[in-house]
């Protein structure tokens, strides 16, 4: 039969079925046959649908990675900037972790400089803000890197009419890396000053930096203000307020001021409204807050959201390490379902050392932590490390 005649037939019983997995199955099929056929259109047009039933976020990034390999086959450019595109949009917003978007970036990039004619440098430069943040968040980016990244968005947000707000945002972010808290909120006062313009992040983002600037600051009733004037003029968005609220609830219980307790219910009311991986980080301040008061809840917590940093950027990973140390800190045999065995310390009869959980844990941020440093040129993820385990050993 002829392959085509197949993929029509594939086709016809993929529309009629109702049931999803025999849909993924029959698509699944019909991208085989396209496969061995070097229909590279009709394989990159499969998938797009397989990546809309498709649940599991790594294989729809499998499927964006497969679907550009195609599009460079075929030497179709375009195709190939748009998959880029959809890849970097999915990772960024879906997981943990920005691994194969920067190689993505790098292409698209080059393609903006090379082609101008044909592709425009401003559908791009808002992705490029993400991944310059990421590439702050990534150990193995060098300083010299940063700053190179840094300069060009600079240069090419104002050649494309922008001001400097998009720019701003990773600036902050290195500031915050590097333990610079007093030139970050000096950056935010010029943000702020600088106004609103197509590139900047959506208010309740930049609201949510603000608070997280001043809670790093110690300047608590600011902070407080400024999540009340959230709250007026209520600001929300993707991960807005609930990574407000987990700011809030752990600082606020390192501080030992205010009312944590307050910020800690309701980001566990937000969770299940931004229910994916990329809020793992959120949710272990959470958990970290759980450990003091509540050890169960904060297993429970654990158990129901820990494979979700499994891949996560290395500063995500350090921050998750250090607000779990606490949860495993006294020497306890637990029972904990579900956990992936991907973990170093996976049991498949579900008992575990807590010892053994704190150890890895601690060597991880412990890790982090110099490598961070080392390229940072400072001593700043260490202090954060040290100041953590001495707040556990006294509360």
């Amino acid at each position: 039969m002829n392959y085509r005649l197949e993929l029509q037939k594939l086709s016809l019983q993929i529309e009629e079925t109702k049931d999803q997995e025999e849909r993924k199955k029959l698509l699944k099929q019909a991208i085989d046959i396209a496969d061995m056929n070097n229909d590279f259109y009709e394989g990159i047009d499969l998938r797009y649908q397989l990546i809309e039933e498709e649940q599991n976020v790594d294989f729809r990034i499998k499927l964006w990675k497969q679907s550009i390999q195609l599009a460079d086959s075929a030497k179709d450019l375009e195709e190939s900037f748009y998959l880029r595109k959809e890849l970097i949009e999915e990772e960024t917003l879906s997981t943990a972790k920005c691994i194969d978007s920067f190689p993505a970036m790098t292409w698209i990039l080059n393609a903006v400089d090379t082609y101008p004619d044909r592709f425009n440098e401003d559908e791009v430069l808002w992705q490029y803000k993400w991944l310059a943040n990421s590439a702050i968040d990534n150990s193995n980016v060098t300083y010299t890197q940063i700053e190179e990244v840094l300069d060009d968005l600079k240069i090419r947000l104002e050649r494309n009419g922008y001001g400097l707000g998009a720019y701003y945002v990773p600036k902050i972010e290195w500031d915050i890396s590097r333990g610079y808290i007093e030139s970050a909120i000096h950056t935010i006062k010029e943000r702020d000053n600088y106004g609103r313009d197509g590139m900047s992040d959506c208010e309740a983002c930049e609201q949510n930096l603000k608070i997280r600037v001043k809670l790093l600051a110690g300047q608590i009733e600011e902070a407080l203000q400024d999540m009340n004037e959230m709250k007026i003029k209520k600001l929300t968005c993707a991960e807005v307020p609930f990574e407000t609220y987990t700011y809030l609830t752990y600082y606020l219980n390192k501080y030992q001021v205010g009312n944590a307790n307050e910020f800690f219910n309701k980001g566990l009311n937000e969770i299940q409204e931004n229910a994916e991986p990329n809020i793992i980080e959120g949710i272990s301040r959470l958990i970290n807050y759980a450990s003091y008061f509540d050890k169960e809840h904060a297993l429970l917590l654990f158990e129901k959201y820990a494979n979700w940093q499994l891949g996560a950027e290395d500063c995500a990973l350090f921050n998750i390490s250090l607000n779990f140390l606490k949860l495993f800190q006294q020497d306890n045999i637990l029972n904990i379902k579900g956990l992936s065995s991907e973990f170093p310390f996976y049991n498949s009869n579900q008992k575990y050392d807590s010892h053994k959980i704190y150890n890895y844990y601690l060597e991880q941020a412990q890790k982090l932590a110099d490598k961070f440093d080392a390229r940072n040129q400072t001593d700043n993820f260490n202090t954060l490390l040290k100041k953590e385990i001495e707040f556990n050993q006294v509360h």
